[in-house]
């Protein structure tokens, strides 16, 4: 009993520390609580902060996520250079216009969802004041408002409901099979890595621990596979040219109202125009719009050029001076920044660099020359797509073949200024402008090849219009010749190596020296020289006279032509070499070829005492306007010669030949080429062919032939005798040289005997 108080206190105690550890229980919740809310105050505070700012401070930049704006830079289209005859006409220039060109978002039909609804909000945006639209009634609304811009579009430009429906379907089904495509390629890339997955992770081929965890890695950090996005091609957030060089006030009617033409921008361009069609076409050339995949090849290959010199668009030369001289007639395109609208509308527009015009070409050619030339060549070589193969099959005679092409050339001695280059067949520049697939597939069809240019690119054997080049080696090698050498006919045989007037006749030139051997084409004479000089002092002096080298004329493309050498018989030689080939070659024949530019460049260095000159077809670069006094600057390109030191000697017995061809009596030229108002000097050629084809008939040669002013080549690919075809044209050629004031007369020539 006397312990009972003692555990009454016991108890009190107790109960008095419970009810404390119940208060410090509470006291920790209290605190907790109050933490966790002051935790959430903070966080709560610190986004309305957030919010706030971004709301006061950076609406750009949350805005531009809502209603994606298109930064872009476009190039602003230049002025190319013109290029004009040396008479004043004008041969290629560009036209500028304008185009007017619609985004496709509203061209599209069934229009895209995404994009209708789009204008759905905006109908209903602007009914926000008045009675609200429903989605449906705005879409309507939205789809009335395309209608009227259709409407609109048709009569800016003067089009039938027909005409815009297929140019606005034409538009849809191209970028509908770019986005075909896309898509298309798309799915096989991601089939590819879905297979190669799936290969790479197959449970059967887990072998070890690293492939396992390369498996476990892959599932932890790889995201899940879901549907594939739909593909939007840029072409589709992109304007289409829609209505092409509209007038100025159709232009002024968009730029003033741009609320009736939603989705609509007047562009600039410019279109290259050739107004004298098929004229000089090898010479002009032509320029055409770059691919987007050449510009992308242009820049691997140099990754420094500036991105803006060339886009899409563009044009560049592609033969003719316009290839040539592309970076003298290239205008620098101007450069603009433009904001694009997730709808299509233009919201602005800043320049960054303006563009500069081209410089101008002044040609050497002279026009009406020019357009004699081409006339003459028409009437033998037909200007009509021809598909009859060129090679005579059969039983057919040589003489049942037409002529497949030639060229006439004339060029001043002194300055190598071209004023006459001639090709045919040749082509259409309006036609290949244009882009016609037709027109294309019927230049590619003629068995001719209009698009080659006989001046540089075509090679053939030039017959005896390169015995000059024989006999200039004979009398740099041996001095001119005094004694005569008698012809038989023959060289040893006469079955061989015979001159064309023992295969007529059965007869030979008799006693001649090397005036008349040149004048009468001896072909015996020639192969006697060719043996005692051998293969190196013809190939030697072929090369000093510009063979078998591009002349360096400033037209695209150039051969080189070949001259043959014993060197071509060595293990990696083209040609097997005879001793006859020697002897083939002093007369143009052999594995000799040349173009009609090196026939042209060796006859005017006999013209002008030695002056192997290059040609060219360019004579001025204007820089500013030609027709503005006191604003144009000229560039006149340099003359460039090489002196081939030949005894002027030398110059004098092969000139007396070349005039004689035609004055003389039994000269070859006398009976086609004479002309009895001016004196005409030059050398007949009919280089042989084989395989029962005509030759290829030549005449090369200069005028005045005393005081010699312009050198002049014409040549027929399979036109038969070069006296017969050829020398007809040159005559023309010269008296319409005459006619145009480009050449005095002087005294009238007399023919021998007269």
């Amino acid at each position: 009993m006397r312990n009972q108080p003692h555990s009454q206190w016991q108890v009190i105690d107790a109960a008095a520390e419970r009810r404390e550890d119940a208060w410090s229980l509470d006291k920790q919740v209290e605190l907790r609580t109050w933490l966790l809310g002051g935790l959430a105050v903070v966080v709560v505070v610190v986004i309305a902060v957030r919010l706030g700012d971004l709301k006061v401070n950076h609406p750009p930049d949350y805005l531009a996520n809502a209603h994606p704006v298109t930064t872009r830079t476009e190039p602003i289209p230049a002025v190319d250079g013109r290029i004009y005859s040396s008479d004043g006409q004008l041969l290629a220039y560009d036209h500028q216009h304008f185009n007017v060109a619609v985004h496709y978002r509203w061209l599209e039909e069934p229009p895209n969802p995404l994009w209708l609804k789009e204008q759905a909000r905006k109908q209903q945006r602007k009914r926000v004041d008045s009675d609200p639209l429903s989605l449906d009634e705005a879409k309507e609304l939205a789809l009335k408002s395309r209608d009227a811009l259709w409407q609109r579009l048709r009569k800016t430009g003067s089009l039938t409901a027909e005409e815009f429906e297929t140019r606005r379907a034409e538009i849809q089904e191209r970028i509908e099979r770019i986005a075909e495509a896309v898509d298309r390629r798309q799915q096989e890339r991601l089939a590819e890595e879905e297979q190669e997955h799936q290969q790479r992770f197959e449970l059967r081929s887990l072998r070890s621990w690293s492939q396992i965890w390369e498996l476990v890695k892959s599932e932890l950090t790889e995201p899940p596979a879901r549907d594939r996005d739909p593909i939007v091609i840029k072409e589709e957030l992109d304007f289409h040219t829609l209505i092409e060089d509209v007038p100025t006030a159709v232009v002024a009617e968009i730029e003033a109202h741009p609320t009736d033409f939603p989705g609509v921008r007047v562009s600039p361009s410019t279109t290259r125009i050739y107004p004298r069609g098929s004229l000089a076409s090898h010479v002009i050339g032509l320029r055409s719009n770059v691919r987007e995949d050449q510009i992308r090849e242009r820049k691997a290959e140099l990754p420094d050029i500036d991105p803006l010199a060339y886009s899409a668009g563009d044009r560049q030369g592609r033969f003719g001076v316009e290839r040539s001289y592309n970076s003298t007639l290239r205008g620098l395109p101007g450069a603009q920044e433009t904001r694009i609208g997730r709808q299509g509308d233009v919201l602005e527009v800043k320049p960054l660099r303006t563009g500069r015009s081209g410089n101008h070409l002044i040609l050497s050619l002279h026009s009406q020359l020019q357009s004699l030339a081409e006339s003459l060549l028409d009437e033998v070589v037909s200007p009509e797509p021809s598909l009859i193969p060129p090679l005579p099959k059969g039983d057919e005679k040589p003489e049942d073949m037409e002529p497949q092409g030639g060229c006439i050339l004339v060029m001043n001695v002194f300055s190598g200024e071209i004023v006459a280059a001639a090709s045919a067949p040749r082509p259409d520049l309006v036609q290949l402008a244009e882009g016609s697939a037709d027109y294309w597939k019927q230049m590619n069809d003629d068995r001719r090849g209009p698009l080659l240019s006989r001046i540089t690119q075509v090679l053939l054997a030039p017959g005896s219009t390169f015995k000059p080049v024989t006999a200039i080696a004979l009398c740099e090698s041996e001095g001119v010749p005094r004694t005569l050498f008698n012809c038989r006919g023959f060289l040893d045989t006469p079955k061989s190596h015979r001159c064309a007037i023992f295969q007529s006749a059965g007869v030979g030139h008799g006693d001649i020296g090397l005036i008349e051997a040149i004048s009468s084409s001896c072909n015996v004479y020639f192969f006697d020289a060719a043996r005692r000089l051998g293969p190196a002092t013809l190939e030697s002096w072929s090369h000093r006279l510009g063979f078998g080298r591009a002349t360096g004329v400033d037209l695209p493309f150039e051969q080189s032509g070949h001259v043959p050498t014993p060197k071509d018989n060595g293990p990696n030689g083209k040609y097997e070499w005879y001793s006859g080939d020697t002897l083939g070659l002093a007369i143009g024949q052999s594995y000799l070829t040349v173009t009609p530019m090196q026939m042209l460049a060796m006859t005017a260095a006999v013209a002008n005492g030695g002056e192997l000159i290059v040609p060219r077809v360019v004579s001025r670069i204007v820089v500013g306007e030609p027709e503005a006094d006191g604003v144009a600057e000229d560039i006149v390109p340099p003359v460039k010669t090489r002196n081939l030191n030949i005894d002027p000697e030398t110059l004098g017995v092969i000139r007396a030949g070349l005039e004689q061809t035609v004055s003389g009596a039994n000269g070859t030229g006398h009976r086609t080429v004479y002309s009895s108002r001016v004196a005409i000097a030059g050398k007949t050629g009919s280089a042989q062919t084989g395989l029962n084809r005509p030759p290829h008939a030549w005449f090369a040669g200069y005028a005045p032939a005393d005081q010699p002013r312009y050198a002049f080549v014409v040549m027929i690919e399979y036109g038969g005798g070069g006296g017969e075809t050829a020398g007809p044209l040159a005559r023309k050629m010269v008296e319409g040289l005459l006619d145009l004031g480009l050449l005095d007369s002087g005294n009238a020539p007399l023919a021998s005997g007269e």
